[in-house]
């Protein structure tokens, strides 16, 4: 496919890019005609997640570490653009904060360092509706105040802060984007990384009741990751996002009470059967719902996918596993941040 975009950007390097939405992002990418190196040290994401595209030709995956200087060059050398997705993830940072906020916080650093001297033409910072913490307005826009919960959230701040500021002393071209609740296939479900969706998705596969933590009202704008990576191309190819940062999400307020009643009437269940309350999690924001004025704007576009629809195909992709739901099970851990 011919390349189309303004910037000149044919070959960029995704961190994280085997984690959960580079697996989405990352065959885009290669169908949109980029050059892709992919670093990820493998701890998160995982390599069946670019199976489908390991062979590609115009692919190089490199297993390293962010927080290490020397990866970062190796892996940054010939790019025209970083993607920078790698983070450990929320659940984590409430037991290991110091780890969660070194990876994020130092790593940024060392791709943002490497991005200067080597003069790429963007930095794309993926931060987190979460450095947003519990509304102050309906819905969240861009310029809603930083009110972070969770040591994640927090060290996320920080991440946007220093790419901002490395835009602002030094003019490195850069854009962020505020992903709200992504889901979809490739989401988690093992250990501390397990996610709200895929969690309640491989409980009722295993016909086990769907835990909500607090009483389900909590409400999220949860976007499908197909759209996510979609739009993370639209920014490369899009001159007018430099010096932005643009919440990637629908508008749409979806309760987790909703969530779990959509995976119950997918899978046959009565929902006042299946749905087990249990104590609330620490650091969890009431609601998140974004404004989607500016995306629209930028890429000329929204969202499409609704949760039912992207739900249902989450599911399909849950079922099409060569795993038994049983192994799943297994792998889950219930109450994941502690």
């Amino acid at each position: 496919m011919q390349l189309e975009n303004n910037m000149n950007i044919s070959r960029v390097l995704v961190t994280g890019g085997a984690g959960f939405l580079g697996a989405s992002l990352v065959p885009l990418l290669l169908q949109r005609g980029y050059e892709v190196v992919v670093i990820d040290d493998f701890s998160n994401g995982k390599e069946s997640h670019l199976a489908a595209v390991k062979d590609h030709p115009k692919l190089k995956i490199i297993r390293g570490d962010i927080t290490i200087r020397a990866d970062v060059e190796r892996a940054c050398a010939g790019c025209d653009a970083i993607i920078h997705l790698a983070v450990l993830c929320l659940r984590q940072s409430i037991c290991d904060a110091v780890r969660v906020t070194g990876v994020i916080v130092n790593g940024t650093m060392n791709c943002l360092q490497v991005a200067l001297e080597l003069k790429l033409k963007l930095f794309l910072n993926c931060s987190s509706s979460e450095v947003l913490g519990n509304a102050k307005h309906i819905p969240m826009d861009e310029t809603h105040p930083l009110h972070p919960e969770t040591p994640y959230a927090a060290a996320k701040v920080a991440q946007d802060m220093l790419v901002t500021s490395y835009g602002r002393t030094y003019q490195l071209p850069w854009a962020t984007i505020r992903p709200f609740n992504m889901y979809g296939p490739n989401s988690h479900w093992q250990g501390h990384r397990g996610e709200l969706i895929p969690k309640m998705i491989v409980r009722a596969l295993n016909k086990c009741p769907l835990i909500v933590f607090g009483d389900g009202q909590q409400s999220r704008d949860f976007l499908y990751v197909e759209e996510a990576a979609l739009a993370v191309c639209k920014v490369l190819e899009c001159e007018s996002a430099l010096g932005q940062t643009v919440n990637f999400c629908t508008g749409i307020d979806t309760t987790v009470q909703r969530i779990a009643e959509i995976i119950c009437a997918n899978c046959g269940f009565d929902p006042q059967q299946m749905i087990e309350y249990q104590e609330a999690r620490p650091g969890d924001v009431r609601r998140l719902i974004g404004d989607v004025t500016r995306f629209k704007e930028l890429f000329g576009f929204v969202p499409k996918v609704s949760v039912e629809d992207g739900i249902a195909r989450t599911i399909e992709w849950f079922k099409s596993l060569p795993i038994a739901p049983e192994t799943m099970l297994a792998q889950m851990a219930t109450r994941n941040w502690e």
